[in-house]
């Protein structure tokens, strides 16, 4: 054998000698990724302070405030939310200032005057003390036992809807009208107070056409002083009535009042 082959064999035999001992050792497995149950669509396209959660992105309530259990946002509760703190949406300048140029929820020849609200003071106090009248209302005389019937607002789309029933100011029935304003629905709440008694067709969720009585004029709201109390307020747009505690449809939160003007219908 050359010297040179027996040379490279030798190197080559203590090269093979060196390496026992030094098998490299298997690389650990990798965790298994848990399979996202996000759309990665949806996880880059949810905005700020929401989180996707399957297909849909959750928004997250606001600092301070909880969500309530069926995941509707909780509505604050205090003083700063109750009627008497809105901002009045004033009578638009094209609509009459005249009361008499309009119709009210009363019998169609009843043609009354206002006893308080709107160019008069509103110096009643409701019977019930932690409950303010609405800036806007108005008391319209009519004597007691007369009919309150519902109205078809200026630009009203169906029928209205019954949407509380129960003690508010005084016995109260709730009307809610959906009206086309500008090209936009919105939902006209109208409320009827001072009531004696609501009617047999009076009952939540009920519609009920331009004519039908709703209840019957008293002085449950005050007392020796019997008319209708009526109140006109817009519903918040993103409200739904769906799901929402009625009892607190006058809060700031929920609707704002306006002026009984943009809301009735003309003679």
């Amino acid at each position: 054998m050359q010297p040179l082959v027996r040379a490279a064999a030798f190197a080559a035999l203590l090269a093979a000698l060196g390496a026992l001992g030094k098998t490299p050792r298997p690389k650990a497995p990798e965790p298994a990724k848990a399979p996202s149950t996000v759309a990665p669509a949806v996880a880059a396209s949810c905005g700020p302070r929401t989180l996707p959660e399957g297909d849909v992105c959750i928004p997250l309530p606001p600092p301070g405030r909880a969500p309530q259990p069926d995941g509707r946002e909780a509505l604050p509760v205090g003083p700063e939310t109750t009627a008497e703190r809105s901002t009045l949406v004033p009578r638009r300048p094209e609509r009459p200032a005249e009361v008499r140029a309009y119709r009210f929820p009363l019998t169609a020849e009843a043609a009354p005057s206002v006893l308080a609200g709107l160019d008069r003071p509103f110096d009643l106090s409701v019977e019930a003390g932690d409950v303010a009248t609405g800036p806007g209302a108005v008391l319209l005389e009519a004597s007691s036992g007369d009919a309150v019937v519902a109205l078809s607002l200026e630009g009203q789309e169906g029928p209205a809807e019954v949407a509380f029933v129960g003690e508010m100011l005084g016995e109260t029935v709730v009307m809610a009208h959906l009206v086309r304003d500008g090209g936009r629905l919105r939902q006209v709440l109208l409320v009827h107070g001072n009531l004696d008694r609501p009617s047999e067709r009076a009952v939540v969720g009920a519609p009920l056409e331009a004519g039908d009585e709703i209840g019957f004029v008293g002085d449950s709201a005050f007392r020796g002083r019997p008319g209708l109390y009526l109140e006109a307020r817009q519903l918040r747009e993103g409200t739904s009535l769906g799901g929402l505690d009625a009892a607190r449809l006058r809060e700031d939160i929920v609707s704002v009042p306006v002026d009984v003007r943009n809301a009735l219908p003309l003679r």
